[in-house]
């Protein structure tokens, strides 16, 4: 009901000529959003109903196509890159269950220069809202899996030309609000972009559009403000929470020394962190909340348990004995190194890695 409520507000962006979709001559038939495309259908009926009636509705509204013939929308609410069989497990579960997809993906039309992707490929649609499920019809596919009838599994899609930018927008959002897999980084990215572009930078006009509380919708819009360095400090943009944000950004937009101060040694430590991750280092920070709790003790000029032990962002083994030589640590205020006694490596041997260490995690 809330989705729908949410939907109900899309309908005067809607040009009046979807009404008569199901009605006309042949020629209308030919001449639909689906026309030019009709002869490089698949298999317009459901995987596992080859014989059923094919009515004239279903062939203008709904079609069976591979989903490499897709590609999602530049304006996209959802990283595609993030999605993964963990995220999309409860659609794959589904699938199997039920031999085929229930719920269409929302597309329009690619035509002319439109259809050119990267690299050369070519599409016919454009995913407005459905990226999870396109992901699971394209794993099934790749881990060669059938439906119950023993077909490759095809995506189902809703053409939906009639929508112009700002209606496939709201369609999106609509779609997919309820979807708590969307991180609030992700939706952050999404509306900013929606403001500035289809509503003129207008907060009110944009809430009431999308059916949102305009505190609601300010507070997420102002996650785009966080900087780059602390965005990639956390592990993935899917733990980045608007609260994390409210905590942070005082220290930020203060004009106080002191404040200021602290927002240097946040951003020093963001960096060191996410320099961490990049080298798979370990006793690194998992989740979000650890992320932020850290960065906070960055703020506060107090080391906690976990900087004390330092993050462990690379270990040498001695070439003769194979056992631990140095182990390379970095804390909130440098870098740290621990030389076991008799590990079995040459004077040689711990002068060049101790060189390597400096060149490679020390900061000019």
């Amino acid at each position: 009901m809330k989705n729908r409520s949410l939907l109900s507000g899309i309908a005067d962006r809607i040009e009046q000529g979807h009404e008569g979709a199901g009605s006309g001559s042949a020629g209308d038939e030919r001449a639909g959003p689906f026309g030019a495309n009709i002869a490089g259908i698949t298999n317009p009926r459901a995987p596992g109903q080859p014989n059923a009636a094919i009515q004239k509705a279903t062939i203008q509204r709904l079609h069976w196509v591979d989903p490499a013939r897709c590609r999602l929308w530049q304006h996209h609410n959802r990283d595609y890159q993030l999605l993964n069989a963990e995220r999309c497990a409860d659609l794959i579960a589904g699938f199997r269950t039920l031999g085929r997809q229930e719920r269409p993906a929302i597309v329009r039309s690619l035509k002319g220069d439109a259809r050119m992707g990267a690299e050369g490929a070519e599409h016919d649609f454009e995913i407005l809202s459905g990226a999870r499920r396109h992901w699971t019809v394209s794993w099934l596919r790749m881990h060669g899996e059938m439906n119950g009838e023993g077909e490759p599994y095809l995506l189902l899609i809703q053409v939906r030309d009639e929508l112009d930018t700002a209606a496939a927008f709201e369609l999106s959002d609509a779609e997919n609000r309820g979807q708590r897999d969307i991180s609030d980084y992700e939706r952050a990215r999404e509306y900013r972009w929606a403001l500035e572009s289809l509503y003129e930078g207008n907060i009110s006009r944009m809430a009431e559009a999308i059916r949102i509380d305009r505190s609601n919708l300010s507070r997420l819009l102002a996650l785009c403000d966080m900087p780059d360095e602390l965005v990639r400090a956390y592990p993935s943009i899917l733990e980045i929470r608007t609260s994390h944000w409210r905590q942070l950004s005082p220290i930020f937009s203060s004009e106080e020394p002191a404040q200021r101060d602290a927002a240097k040694r946040i951003l020093a430590f963001a960096r060191s962190l996410a320099k961490a991750r990049a080298e798979h280092g370990h006793n690194l920070p998992m989740t979000g909340a650890e992320t932020l709790n850290a960065l906070l003790d960055a703020a506060r000029e107090r080391n906690s348990g976990r900087a004390k032990r330092g993050m462990v962002v690379a270990t040498i083994s001695a070439k003769a004995t194979g056992k631990l030589a140095m182990r390379i640590k970095r804390t909130m205020r440098g870098m740290t190194l621990e030389i076991p006694r008799a590990s079995g490596a040459t004077k040689d041997e711990l002068y060049a890695a101790l060189q390597q260490a400096v060149d490679d995690h020390f900061e000019e």
